[in-house]
């Protein structure tokens, strides 16, 4: 019997959507502190320091601590590997490339009336910062005695063959990999023999980032109080494409041999957000800072497919899906910063701060669906976390050097076998022209955290355990224009 599923049900799957999930409210809600080099070098902590670019993506009140008008542009370098282990198989993949992670343009200019005491600088400015970098490259092998079929098989329960999924189970019954339990067409098994070994590889392949669009504007007041806002329009691309393989490792009495699923998946969109911000300089040795960031709505539009391939016996069965679109939104959790630094007239300084995002307030939205499952999903899995941002300078005119580190906590409920708090240690050196003209920054990130990663139903298989280790490196070139209103 040649087995088809309904062309209207296929439909039906590629106008309410596939692959939105909790994992996409995460995605695009975890960002990193990628602005400047100065900032990076100084593991992101500037959000009581401002006079810098970055000011637009922690606090836009730095705006109005620039006294001249300033314009940079940073591009980078990355370098990261991933060793993952599986059934006490370890393999590795690594990821190069060169991207380009901020421009910015800051116009600072006196009011036309000034007293001593009151608005002494107003600035605007619009700024581009790469806010997160999705480059991987994934390679991940190992034995089971569990297979996706399993899952699948679970999943495809109390659903006729004419409703299945057809980007994932759907392609197994077309390709004759999992069949009806005795009479009943809504039960199934599967064609992998319970028990048998199989190898199974999995590799991922992931391309894309996200920018933020912003513009600001912050006034100073009294050199003592800094107020600034700013809007930002988010931009994200993400491509991510997937090959998935069990082969027997043993010859067995079954005729099952190997079967390959592969995925691809490319997502578009851009959002908005609006971020406020204070920074209270009480003496001329302590600033303290907070900021506010809106939760941020991003229309999202994802396009996908799938296809599989069974070889059972001597015949050899391939079947595709069909060419999957969906629009949505994604809405990420609001933000809270507070910061202190410690400036040391032309010397030195100590900068600190503490971001605090609630990762189960994220949320999928659609006019067409409502996405109950997956929200549901976000704030069983998903909680609370605070990013803490630690950094240093000490100045030797014309030369300063940095040194920083950036905790992130891990967004997961205790209740999920999962951690993923990353580190990252940060450095760098800066030189600005003893005429103030122009300035160069260098900076470095090494960056480590471990993750668990299933290929499926995590209560049928072991996690791989994925350890990624990426080194950045940033080059921040400036130029000072005008005359400073010092």
């Amino acid at each position: 019997m040649k087995r088809i599923i309904c062309g209207a049900t296929a439909l039906l799957f590629t106008l309410i959507g596939n692959a939105q999930n909790e994992q996409d409210v995460l995605r695009y809600s975890r960002i990193g502190f990628g602005a400047t080099a100065r900032t990076v070098s100084m593991g992101g902590a500037f959000g009581a320091l401002g006079g810098d670019m970055s000011a637009m993506m922690t606090n836009p009140a730095g705006l109005g601590v620039y006294r001249k008008s300033d314009f940079s542009f940073t591009p980078s370098f990355f370098n990261q590997t991933v060793n993952s282990t599986y059934s006490d198989t370890t393999s590795n993949d690594v990821r190069f490339n060169m991207k380009f992670d901020g421009v910015g343009f800051v116009i600072a200019s006196r009011p036309e009336i000034r007293t001593d005491h009151g608005w002494q600088m107003l600035s605007m400015g619009i700024t581009y910062n790469r806010s997160n970098a999705f480059q991987a490259n994934l390679r991940m092998t190992g034995n089971s005695t569990t297979s996706l079929m399993d899952s699948w098989v679970r999943s495809a329960r109390g659903t006729g063959f004419s409703s299945l999924d057809p980007f994932n189970e759907g392609l197994a019954w077309n390709t004759y990999m999992i069949d009806p339990l005795g009479g009943d067409t809504t039960q199934y098994i599967d064609r992998v023999p319970d028990g048998d070994i199989v190898t199974q590889l999995k590799t991922v392949t992931i391309r894309g980032g996200m920018g933020e669009w912003a513009f600001g504007a912050a006034g100073n007041y009294d050199n003592r109080i800094y107020i600034g806002a700013s809007i930002g329009i988010p931009t994200v691309k993400y491509e991510e494409q997937t090959y998935y393989s069990e082969k027997e490792r043993y010859d067995t009495v079954s005729n099952f041999d190997f079967f390959s699923f592969e995925q691809y998946l490319e997502t578009k969109g851009r959002g908005i957000n609006f971020k406020a911000g204070i920074i209270f300089r009480p003496t001329d040795f302590v600033r303290v800072g907070v900021a506010f960031h809106s939760p941020c709505s991003i229309k999202l539009t994802d396009s996908y497919f799938s296809n599989m391939t069974s070889i059972l016996g001597d015949t050899v069965r391939t079947w595709d899906s069909p060419n999957g679109n969906y629009r949505y939104t994604v809405r990420t959790p609001m933000r809270v910063i507070g910061s202190i630094a410690f400036v040391a007239g032309k010397f030195a300084l100590l900068s600190v701060d503490y971001e605090f995002v609630d990762y189960s307030e994220g949320k999928l939205k659609s006019p067409d669906y409502a996405f109950f499952e997956e929200n549901a999903a976000v704030r069983d899995k998903y909680k609370g976390a605070g990013n803490l941002r630690v950094g240093a300078e000490v100045k030797f005119v014309p030369f300063s050097f940095r040194a920083g580190v950036a905790y992130y906590g891990s967004p997961y409920k205790s209740t999920v076998n999962n951690e993923v708090a990353r580190t990252s240690i940060t450095g760098g050196i800066g030189y600005r022209d003893p005429d103030d003209a122009f300035y160069v920054d260098l900076a470095f990130v090494s960056q480590h955290f471990t993750e668990n990663y299933y290929f499926y139903d995590q209560s049928l298989v072991d996690p791989v355990v994925n350890q990624w280790k990426s080194i950045n490196i940033l080059l921040t070139f400036g130029l000072r224009l005008g005359e400073s209103a010092e």
